[in-house]
């Protein structure tokens, strides 16, 4: 079971989930449910404002995560770097079925910020339930990863609503507990 918090999940460095943990009821798009429900939610008021959301990932297992980072493994010119951009296994989020890297189905990386979607998003997530995980302004000391417009992360409306548009607050600010310890 992962690290839980005021009702919220943690996964991090410092909050890992094993190996065997997957979660309970996945929709077909690798999201749990009420993370699913509100994605749906969140799609059609986008495509309300002519902004179109696409799901690139959500749920990853255990075994996908670790072939994910041992690609980032021989791509990067260290262990360090690989780290500030892939999660290690047990350490990724996507694992919960709650977390989803969004985008346009055209533009990727850091330039997801600049696009219609990306701006959308860091304007509304928050009143659907979704937060910007790792948010810019030098918050990798906190997240133990660096910025990625794309990565979002459902906690519920309640929680979201304390996450102004645009904020760079974490979720470990927002809770209140220590985020990455071993971040290098």
């Amino acid at each position: 079971m992962p690290f839980t918090v005021q009702g919220i999940p943690v996964v991090s460095r410092k909050h890992p989930v094993s190996k065997k943990y997957v979660p309970e009821g996945l929709s077909k798009r690798g999201l749990v449910k009420a993370a699913d429900a509100a994605l749906t939610e969140m799609t059609k008021a986008a495509k309300k404002d002519g902004v179109t959301i696409k799901l690139r990932s959500a749920y990853r297992s255990y075994a996908t995560q670790e072939t994910i980072f041992n690609r980032a493994l021989k791509t990067y010119p260290s262990v360090e770097k690989a780290k500030r951009y892939n999660a290690e296994p047990g350490n990724s989020e996507h694992q919960t079925g709650l977390a989803a890297d969004l985008w346009d189905g055209n533009t990727w990386g850091d330039a997801v910020a600049r696009t219609k979607i990306g701006k959308w998003l860091w304007k509304h997530a928050p009143e659907y339930g979704w937060i910007l995980r790792y948010p810019p302004d030098g918050k990798e000391e906190i997240t133990g990863y660096i910025y990625e417009p794309w990565h979002y992360r459902y906690i519920g409306k309640e929680a979201a609503a304390a996450f102004e548009p645009n904020t760079t607050l974490t979720l470990e600010e927002y809770l209140g507990i220590d985020g990455t310890a071993e971040n290098q």
